[in-house]
């Protein structure tokens, strides 16, 4: 029988597989150190339930392992993706990041990011130098709030 552990955000226990358990780690540095509002945090979110997609078609049924939501940071909509992340079992590659790139041709969220056991890389999209710029860490919710609301960071 595999283990199971409770998920705080889909309030549901969940089997503990190599993905899920990084998952669950970076949820609980994210709310518990980093600071970022459980109650806008969504998990394993299908791409054409997210509000702002309502009219979009997006192809094949494809999920988001974390979104992270900001009220009041895009001009149309209250409620708005802040970070999106994607959560791997092993080693990160090249592949991995194309993925979650590819999702957020779609969601557009401000910052997106890559997550495994011993890495985790968060993107954002440069306007002006027409490409993606990487730390090697996830800030805290404050500090992308911060750069969101001070335009330094743009979506797609």
């Amino acid at each position: 029988m595999t283990e199971k552990f409770f998920d705080a955000i889909r309030k549901k226990n969940v089997e503990a597989l190599p993905e899920e358990i990084v998952r669950q780690s970076l949820l609980k540095i994210m709310v518990e150190k980093l600071r970022y509002p459980k109650d806008l945090i969504a998990v394993e979110k299908d791409l054409g339930q997210l509000p702002h997609l309502k009219d979009v078609v997006v192809p094949l049924k494809r999920r988001a392992d974390i979104i992270c939501f900001a009220n009041n940071i895009h001009p149309v909509y209250e409620l708005y993706p802040l970070l999106m992340i994607e959560c791997k079992a092993g080693k990160l590659i090249k592949e991995h990041v194309d993925q979650v790139v590819g999702y957020n041709y779609f969601v557009k969220s401000y910052f997106i990011a890559i997550a495994s056991a011993e890495e985790i890389k968060t993107l954002w999209y440069n306007k002006k130098k027409g490409g993606y710029e990487v730390v090697n860490f996830l800030p805290a919710h404050e500090e992308l709030m911060r750069v969101v609301l001070n335009g330094k960071s743009q979506t797609v």
